[in-house]
Parts: C-alpha cells; structure tokens; sequence
C-alpha cells in the first residue's frame, strides 16, 4: 500500500510493466461487469469493512480495538493487495477502475487500522488520514491528478506503515512498544507523502516556467 497511488493506470505494480498482458477494450469501461481482479479486491474491501465495524464498535463501547479478530482480518486484507494485481495481469483485465478500486481498498484498510491504534496513540490517524486528504485535494487542486512516478521508497514507506499498524495490533504487545513503533511508521510515511506532494506541486510550475 502506499500513501498516495502511484497512477491510474494498473493496479498496484501498473500498467506499464512490461510482462503485464495487453489491455483489452472491456477493461477501460467503467461500467463493465467485474472483472476476476475486482472480485478479490471486493472480497478484500469485504474483509476490511467487517474489520472497520469491529473498531468502531469497540472504540464507541469504550473498548479496546486492538483484538485477534480485528488483526487477522486486516492481515488478511492485507496480503491480498497483491493477488488482485496479479489475477488482473494473468487475465488481461488490468484497468483503470481496477487500480482506482485497488487504492481505495488499501487507503481504507490504514484508516481503519489507524483507528485501531487511536486510544493509545492517537498520532495513528494523522498515517490514516493521508490517503483521504490527497483525493480531497485532488478534486480542487489539478496539480496533483498527475501520474506519480515510480518510487520504491513510496511503497517502502506505505508497506511500512500498514505492516506495523496491523502487527502492531496484536493484543499482547505493550502499549509503550506499539506507540513507539506506529510513530516512527507515521513519519516515514508522511516524509514519503510530503515528497510526493513538493514533487508533484513543482511538476506543475515547470511548464508554466518553459513558456514564460
């Protein structure tokens, strides 16, 4: 998972990679039937929305969050991030729908797994709140719809932070240990983001500078 999607145009690891099969007519309709690929990322989302309903009960019944049930269904969501960019490449279906579909899934399971963390590092929800914040922004702020370039520190830093929010998770860790550690996670990606951001934010000046 990473902080902000690395581009529109294929899952996870994009359209561009050179094995990925070629892209067929049906795969740029938005409205087409469900492709094999987003039958797994909704089964993903699934998984993670039943995680997000547990939290939110626990968090309101002033219980902790940081459960067995509540950890393995987000590992689960997890680990298959990758299996629906790889059904997507087998099949010929990688799509524009499926990465956008792709992204939400993982920016909703940090925010979730944030939210775990809240009652005992609050800090957690600024990791959370990244995804969100930059499609806000987009719909205001053309800069940055641009296709990010490939950035293995992006998904060092994303893979980063939702590996440690959900491992982290497990009951048995202690509070100090768990706090300590989704700190560190929340800075790295927010560094991540913030480079992402002054990147794209001087990608937009640059032409306006070539024709002044």
């Amino acid at each position: 998972m990473t902080a902000i999607p690395e581009g529109r145009a294929g899952r996870s690891t994009g359209m561009a990679r050179a094995a990925a099969p070629a892209v067929t007519a049906s795969t740029t309709t938005w409205f087409a039937p469900p492709t094999p690929a987003d039958l797994v990322t909704g089964f993903r989302g699934l998984l993670i929305l039943v995680a997000g309903g547990l939290v939110v009960a626990a968090l309101v019944a002033g219980e902790p969050a940081r459960t067995w049930p509540v950890v393995w269904l987000c590992i689960a969501g997890w680990a298959l991030d990758g299996v629906d960019g790889w059904v997507a490449r087998r099949t010929g279906t990688v799509s524009e729908r499926g990465a956008l579909f792709d992204s939400g899934a993982d920016g909703v399971l940090v925010l979730v797994l944030s939210l775990v963390h809240v009652p005992g590092a609050p800090w957690a929800l600024l990791g959370g709140l990244l995804w969100p914040l930059f499609v806000l922004v987009q719909t205001v702020r053309p800069a940055w719809r641009r296709t990010l370039p490939h950035s293995v520190r992006r998904k060092l830093a994303g893979g980063t932070l939702t590996g440690t929010l959900a491992i982290a998770g497990a009951p048995f860790w202690p509070e100090a240990a768990v706090q300590v550690a989704v700190a560190l996670a929340v800075a790295l990606v927010t560094w991540s983001f913030a480079v992402d951001v002054r990147w794209l934010e001087r990608a937009a000046v640059a032409p306006r500078r070539s024709t002044s």
